[in-house]
């Protein structure tokens, strides 16, 4: 069997399946090819309003179904057993490579492009049977295109005048899925110039001005606009022009953020705060390439943030350099970046474009006002405290944001967030219904704001762990790294979450991973890693990690007891215990009075584990350390 036949044959029996869920989970299983699913996490994905038996009864009988329509295909199989769901084709298919190999064959197969285009168009026709599917489809799709835009932008290379005519079906092809791919639009341009139909190219401009004004509030690409400019100033002439048909590579940017001067203890994580929002700006753009902070690739520019506090007065001082010889292009101080940010994040961005020549439409990078935004990021930087005092200015903050500016999808984000963690630290509290139920509220509402953003699915993901829907909780992890997965925090975030919702495999791997990225991280990551690290067994790693953060977390001393236990030190284990309830009684939020038994009660109800032995065995370890410390007095 061909793998063009193939891939029809799954068309068909994909088009052929009539119940609407049965129809979503082969597509998920054929654009994830290879992976193996647990039944609960799909369960929870198409299920999650029903009860367990009712959704157990139509997970079956949606398995049943599907596995009529693939009778007739006898090298396609759906297994199933030891609770996990997988798809196995022959080998090796998957529509991605279909994408890579059928667009990049000599020739233009209609055929092919047909089933590319049907492939792609389920991601939009699936829609509606979850919020954790339709932001899977909106990731899926993204992922598509971007396949399909860089593998027929290979084919578009070829431009001069003699072949310029072959790139029409392609130009087309890529044009019908991704409107805004401005290579496709300027090769029709070109053809529509040459063959006399000037009127029809500016018509074409114009759609495409449209659709970046409404999507995405740019302007088209220099390249674009000059290619406009020529055609109305001679607009019978038709004259084929190679350089307005290329893409112009983009710049690639490394951006750091330099130690601060002088900075009082109390802003010290707003220079973090605002480094990654400048990060997250510069990604935005198409001229500007932000490249990894671990890769191998030398930048042609490199921004570097510095803060700077004198006078009692916050500055950043913001320079542009050369990438190859350090040349300083630019360079910039601005005053007080906690007020009126947005606007002062603009013109540090059209300032920094002048200097690398790039043009960049100085329009706002958000619907939010410039307060809106102000308030969001000192909202960010007192969580980033993680202190008691203020948390709960931040929560304020936060719910007075969502109030004003409903649409705004990272308030939503952090406060999920600031949610969930609520009863980590304040300690004696516990997580209510209540309080779970409005986590998660917001966290859907951000995910629905923005499906791409991966800290709203990390955020999801955390909210799912704790009302003890792990299928769905494992899911939005597996998201937010598709979308991310060169983020430290993301990373850490993820594989302490896969740790407790029981999967040591997963866990293991980004630890591992997350280790890898070890010059860029935070310090409270390695509380995230300590936690994963005792929960796989770790435990020498796990108390080198609560040795290095210690006073990072509320939970870091328990840890850190445990993981002493386990070793066998059994003295250090006993007076780290000691000392961690001591510090918990000065930090201590709850009605009761903090007595060792009640700590070690909060303690040990923190973490939503989803392994019964692995939670029976963290309570009797503490047990165990607790009655010694009490035998020796």
């Amino acid at each position: 069997m061909s793998e063009d036949s193939l891939a029809r044959i799954l068309l068909q029996i994909l088009s052929s399946v009539r119940l609407r869920k049965a129809q979503a989970l082969l597509y998920f299983l054929l654009a994830d090819q290879g992976g193996v699913h647990r039944s609960d996490k799909i369960i929870d994905l198409f299920w999650q309003e029903s009860d367990q038996q009712k959704a157990s009864s139509s997970y079956r009988q949606v398995i049943r179904h599907i596995r009529r329509e693939l009778d007739a295909a006898q090298e396609i199989t759906l297994e199933t057993g030891f609770g996990a769901v997988s798809l196995r084709l022959p080998g090796g298919f998957s529509f991605q490579n279909e994408v890579a190999t059928g667009l990049a064959a000599a020739g233009w197969s209609e055929e092919t492009a047909e089933i590319l285009r049907e492939f792609v168009g389920y991601t939009l026709r699936l829609e509606g049977l979850s919020s954790s599917f339709d932001s899977w489809l909106v990731i899926t799709r993204n992922n598509l295109l971007s396949l399909l835009r860089k593998t027929l932008d290979e084919r578009m290379k070829a431009t001069d005048g003699a072949r310029l005519a072959e790139l029409r079906a392609p130009a087309e092809f890529a044009l019908g899925l991704e409107p805004a791919n401005e290579t496709a639009v300027r090769i029709l341009m070109t053809l529509d110039w040459q063959s006399g139909h000037s009127t029809r190219a500016i018509e074409r401009y114009n759609l495409l001005y449209a659709h970046l004004d409404e999507e995405y509030d740019q302007e088209p690409e220099p390249e674009t606009i000059e290619l406009l400019a020529a055609i109305k100033l001679s607009p019978a002439a038709g004259a084929v022009q190679k350089q307005v048909v290329n893409r112009r590579p983009e710049v690639s940017l490394s951006v750091g953020l330099m130690p601060g001067e002088g900075i009082p203890a109390e802003m010290v994580s707003f220079g973090t705060v605002l480094f990654s929002d400048i990060r997250m700006r510069m990604g935005r753009f198409r001229e500007w390439r932000v490249l990894d902070d671990e890769g191998g690739e030398t930048a042609q520019a490199r921004v570097t943030l510095r803060p700077i506090y004198a006078l009692q007065t916050y500055r950043l001082f913001v320079e542009v350099q050369r990438g190859t010889d350090r040349q300083l292009l630019w360079s910039e101080m601005i005053e007080s970046p906690e007020s009126d940010w947005e606007s002062k994040a603009r013109r540090l961005l059209s300032n920094i474009a002048n200097a690398l020549s790039v043009v960049v439409s100085d329009r706002s990078l958000s619907e939010s006002g410039t307060h809106i935004y102000d308030r969001w990021l000192k909202a960010q930087a007192l969580l980033d405290d993680w202190s008691p005092q203020t948390e709960s200015a931040a929560m304020v903050m936060l719910e007075e944001i969502t109030r004003e500016a409903p649409r705004f999808g990272p308030a939503h984000a952090e406060l999920a967030g600031a949610l969930n963690v609520r009863h980590v630290l304040l300690p004696g509290t516990r997580p209510s219904d209540e309080v779970n139920q409005r986590a998660l509220h917001h966290a859907i509402v951000a995910v629905s704001i923005d499906p791409l953003d991966t800290r709203a699915h990390r955020v999801v993901a955390w909210c799912y762990c704790h009302k003890r829907e792990f299928g769905l909780a494992e899911f939005h992890f597996d998201q937010s790294l598709n979308l991310n997965r060169s983020n430290p925090l993301t990373l850490a975030s993820c594989a302490l979450g896969f740790a407790f919702a029981g999967n040591p495999g997963r866990a293991a791997s980004l630890v591992a991973e997350t280790k890898a990225h070890a010059a860029v991280m935070e310090p409270f990551h390695l509380i995230y890693l300590a936690a994963a690290d005792y929960l796989l067994g770790d435990y020498q790693a796990a108390a080198e990690e609560c040795s290095r953060g210690g006073g990072l977390m509320p939970t870091v001393g328990g840890w850190h007891s445990l993981s002493l236990w386990k070793l066998g030190q059994e003295k250090e284990a006993v007076q780290r215990l000691r000392d961690y309830t001591a510090e918990i009684r000065g930090l201590w939020r709850g009605s009761a009075e903090p007595t060792d038994a009640r700590i070690l009660d909060w303690f040990g109800n923190c973490f939503p584990l989803r392994d019964a032995a692995a939670q029976a065995d963290l309570r009797a370890t503490l047990d165990r350390v607790a009655q010694t410390a009490a035998l020796a007095g």
